[in-house]
């Protein structure tokens, strides 16, 4: 009889968001997009890179507990990958104890901190800084324990990016209501093919995959609407007149006052406003994704 094999377990599927300018709803995005996806039975891990720290703050962490290590003590080497998870959670009353927040099931964090804004000189004094990712993902990755990670970046086209651009994600360029986002996805696209040319020999080959606009005002059709700022419709007109761009164009994510609100409230939208229309955009996106629904039912 043929010995039994045991597969080789998946790795998880992984997104990174990645945008030059601030105000592009990168961290929204990413935040709702990994609870879509967590509603759908996917297990989901969000890493919180960015120093601003905002997606942590929306899933219930303001600041690191006292004595909780963070992605950057990851990266220090102080701590493994595991160490620095903690529940995803979204507030459900006052105070800053756990009765205080409620756990958000199939979603964990690894913790962000204002830390990691010394991620580019740490890296770059460590002749192998860009390794580092690829290496605690290979020797650290509890096994199994995610489907998809949705990595949020920040707000910089350094060696941190090129780190996290090595380990091979499904980079999503995030772009708003401004021409300077199109600038901004040029630049990125610049950055990673300055990374591939460097960092050929070591496996890199990223490229950005898909392109997400948010906070763009939308008509009752779900078109662009051009009397809610020109600059927006001409902003959108360059990626889908873009030939390179415009195959890559994830659906748009309308503008909504609700997302501004999700920071102050720790809740992100599906528990702030579970009826909010942009819902149904952030559903689209997930699927365009290929993150198909696993369970039968949505739990609201």
């Amino acid at each position: 009889m043929p010995a039994q094999t045991t597969p080789e377990p998946k790795a998880p599927r992984i997104f990174a968001s990645s945008v030059i300018a601030g105000g592009a709803g990168k961290t929204q995005a990413t935040v709702n997009l990994a609870v879509e996806a967590a509603g759908r039975g996917w297990k989901v891990g969000v890493a919180d890179f960015d120093p601003q720290r905002t997606a942590s703050h929306i899933l219930g962490y303001q600041d690191p507990p006292n004595g909780q290590p963070t992605i950057f003590d990851v990266l220090q080497g102080n701590n493994r990958l595991e160490e620095a998870v903690v529940p995803a959670r979204y507030r459900i009353g006052a105070g800053d104890k756990d009765s205080a927040f409620r756990n958000i099931p199939n979603l964990d964090l690894i913790l962000g901190t204002p830390e990691m804004a010394d991620a580019e000189v740490n890296l770059g004094l460590d002749p192998a800084g860009v390794l580092w990712l690829q290496n605690v993902l290979d020797e650290q990755m509890p096994e199994g324990r995610w489907d998809v990670l949705f990595f949020d970046c920040g707000p910089t086209l350094g060696i941190l990016l090129l780190s996290i651009a090595m380990v091979g994600p499904e980079i999503i360029g995030c772009v708003a209501d401004e021409f300077k986002y199109i600038i901004g996805l040029q630049d990125l696209e610049d950055t990673l093919e300055r990374g591939r040319k460097k960092f050929r020999r070591f496996g890199f080959k990223t490229e950005v995959q898909h392109i997400l606009a948010t906070n763009i005002p939308l008509n009752a059709e779900g078109e662009v609407r051009r009397s809610g700022g020109a600059v927006t419709d001409d902003a959108m007109k360059a990626i889908r007149d873009n030939e390179d761009w415009n195959p890559m164009l994830l659906p748009i994510i309308r503008r909504k006052q609700r997302f501004k609100d999700t920071i102050v409230k720790q809740r992100p939208l599906r528990f702030l406003d579970p009826r909010n229309e942009a819902l149904e955009d952030i559903a689209a996106v997930v699927d365009a994704l290929g993150l198909k629904r696993l369970n039968s039912t949505r739990k609201r």
